[in-house]
């Protein structure tokens, strides 16, 4: 069950990141602008959960200082990833940041007594190798042209890594409903810090057309909380490594969905469609995939 929930975490996020790139691309002019709406969606999701689960008063204060410092460190990893995908294409971008299951397994061993084998060692390493190869934008006498933004997106992947690890250290303590109310609450300063009133009137500019509306409605006010809640309750119910390492497959559908929306014939997105690019990345979501394959018989 744990697996299908991961998945399906890495599916909403993937589609949430084609409609991130898409709003900076063609609606909103900024990271900041972006992290701007964030404060909405975060903001008012966390009011909603929390007010009808209630907040965590009879659990440990600690944990619910973690469940908050969670969102903080998931706001922080959520606004590189944003910078790295105004920077550069999508699939690349994603990818880099996908690199954390060897952080959060490292953490996981440390700290939660989780045993990782050396298959699933394997296997995580066949994630983030998958995940750096695509990271490179040719070959030849261009193989080490990285992607735009590599050092915002490894520092996207150490949010995210830490995140996900201290979401599920709280997990004991707390209801996946109230780790997912806290972690939203937790973000809404990170994305405050873009809340400057230039960027609000770009925001509400952006989102008066229809496309700009529904794009932001649909990728940043729906899918990322659908995500978040289904890898907060994968991580109750199964290894926090390991799930973590499930939803490094993101990649693999925002390679698959932005390769078809950048066809001449729709033209939504801008991902290259060279041979040796395609064959760069899907090289990379080839050992993403194997690593996965790996994980689920194995879990």
């Amino acid at each position: 069950m744990w697996i299908l929930l991961a998945i399906c975490s890495a599916a909403s996020l993937g589609l949430a990141n084609i409609a991130h790139k898409r709003l900076l691309d063609n609606y909103l002019p900024g990271v900041g602008v972006l992290g701007a709406g964030s404060v909405l969606t975060r903001l008012t999701c966390a009011v909603v959960v929390l007010a009808v689960v209630g907040w965590p008063s009879d659990a440990p204060l600690l944990a619910v200082g973690i469940g908050l410092v969670s969102g903080v460190s998931l706001g922080a990893g959520l606004a590189f990833l944003f910078l790295g995908l105004k920077l550069g294409e999508a699939s690349r971008a994603v990818a880099v940041s996908q690199t954390y299951p060897i952080l959060v397994a490292l953490l996981a061993l440390l700290f939660l007594g989780e045993r990782v084998a050396l298959p699933q060692w394997a296997a995580i390493g066949l994630v983030i190798g998958g995940a750096a190869l695509i990271s490179v934008e040719g070959w030849g006498r261009r193989l080490l042209q990285l992607t735009p933004g590599l050092g915002a997106l490894f520092a996207s992947s150490v949010g995210l890594g830490l995140a996900f690890f201290l979401a599920d250290f709280v997990l004991q303590d707390l209801t996946p409903w109230e780790v997912f109310g806290l972690q939203e609450l937790g973000m809404a300063p990170v994305f405050a810090i873009f809340g400057r009133p230039d960027n609000w009137r770009r925001l509400f500019r952006g989102i008066r057309t229809p496309g700009g509306f529904w794009t932001f409605l649909i990728g940043e006010g729906i899918l990322p909380q659908l995500a978040i809640i289904l890898f907060v309750w994968s991580f109750s119910i199964g290894p926090v490594a390991l799930a973590a390492a499930l939803l490094a497959t993101r990649p693999l559908f925002v390679f698959v969905v932005g390769t078809l929306l950048s066809w001449r014939t729709l033209g939504l997105l801008q991902e290259s469609l060279k041979p040796s690019a395609l064959a760069v990345k899907f090289a990379g979501i080839g050992a993403i995939v194997a690593g996965t394959v790996v994980l689920a018989l194995s879990g």
